[in-house]
């Protein structure tokens, strides 16, 4: 049984300091995500607040504790998609936004070409804006595969789609981010 397990078996049974621990393991893996997704330090933090107090609520109804990971990014991309809906996104590039697991900065190797600093900031921003241009779903498949590490079959699972969607989903993703950076002039 992993930690966050018998963390979560620890909350149902009571113990509600469980809870605690819970969102610090996790809140950084959410950040990042909810950060990729929307693109803004203030709604990323709100939707992680968002995140937790759904968890807090539903967490006695997850039936299978080894299922929490894809349940909580479920959650997350939920609330997410919410926020995005009910706004205009603005980019905020003053934040480097952390990577995988919570690494600032950490982008995939497509955009960690060029060697100096300044040079490397810029290209992060343009995929930034590159992956903001993609559809929600697009965006999301990205991101879990990309950012968060997780598998295809993990991907399909948050996603709640067919193992076929979610591929589709991350190849047209990739490919219409490629195609924006071209636009924007990276690795043309």
């Amino acid at each position: 049984m992993t930690e966050t397990s018998e963390t979560i078996l620890r909350f149902l049974d009571g113990d509600e300091e469980a809870f605690t621990l819970l969102v610090q393991e996790w809140q950084r893996r959410v950040y990042n995500l909810a950060w990729r997704f929307l693109g803004n330090r203030e709604d990323a933090q709100d939707a992680v607040q968002e995140t937790f107090l759904a968890v807090f609520r539903s967490l006695r109804g997850l039936r299978d504790p080894k299922s929490f990971p894809a349940w909580l990014y479920r959650i997350a991309l939920n609330q997410c998609r919410a926020r995005w809906r009910f706004r205009s996104p603005e980019l905020s590039l003053d934040d480097p936004g952390p990577g995988r697991d919570g690494e600032e900065g950490t982008l995939p190797q497509v955009a960690a070409g060029g060697t100096d600093f300044a040079g490397r900031l810029e290209v992060r921003d343009l995929v930034c804006k590159a992956l903001m241009s993609t559809s929600e779903d697009h965006r999301s498949a990205i991101i879990l595969k990309e950012y968060m590490g997780l598998s295809l079959e993990e991907v399909a699972r948050v996603m709640d789609c067919p193992l076929s969607t979610a591929k589709s989903r991350l190849y047209h993703g990739l490919r219409g981010v490629q195609q924006s950076l071209r636009k924007l002039g990276v690795g043309t």
